[in-house]
């Protein structure tokens, strides 16, 4: 029988808060412990063996292109955008973070061409493309942030865990 990964790194950090940890005498080592299991806890979060980790993106990615897709319709020259199940291509977790990787890149030619071409589009459908690309770019950041590892860094200065 195989441990999930995530079950594996829990093992680990408790292995290091309750073995480890009370044994050392020196501050920085106890410091260097707390910084392991940060990693160790940013490891589980973002390993290859969790997909839940990329579903969200690809859904609010393919939410992002049905949106801009009607905003782009009718305009000379839009890039192509990628369908709903283009997006969410891939029952393994590096296909899915290859196809994350496409929508990011493809979002990315949509801000390269958007920038040449804002001139000779209607300002008030370059303004919404603008705000449907900052709205996804704002949930992007607070996802990466909600999928971080708590930070330990006072528990690294300091050597220990309060309570």
């Amino acid at each position: 029988m195989n441990n999930s990964l995530s079950r594996l790194v829990e093992g680990m950090v408790e292995t290091l808060r309750q073995e480890i940890i009370p044994k050392l005498d020196d501050e920085f080592a106890r410091g260097q412990a707390f910084g392991v299991i940060y990693m160790l806890n940013s490891i589980k979060l973002r390993a290859a063996w969790s997909p839940e980790f990329f579903a969200p993106q690809l859904e609010k990615q393919a939410e992002l292109f049905a949106t801009l897709g009607g905003l782009l319709n009718g305009l000379p020259g839009a890039p192509a955008l990628p369908t709903a199940e283009a997006v969410k291509t891939g029952p393994t977790p590096a296909e899915l973070e290859t196809a994350r990787n496409d929508a990011d890149q493809t979002l990315s030619d949509l801000i390269g061409w958007l920038s040449e071409h804002r001139g000779s589009l209607p300002a008030d459908r370059a303004k919404s493309i603008d705000e449907t690309i900052t709205a996804y770019l704002s949930w992007q950041t607070l996802y990466e942030l909600r999928s971080s590892a708590k930070p330990m860094f006072a528990e690294i200065s300091r050597g220990r865990e309060d309570a």
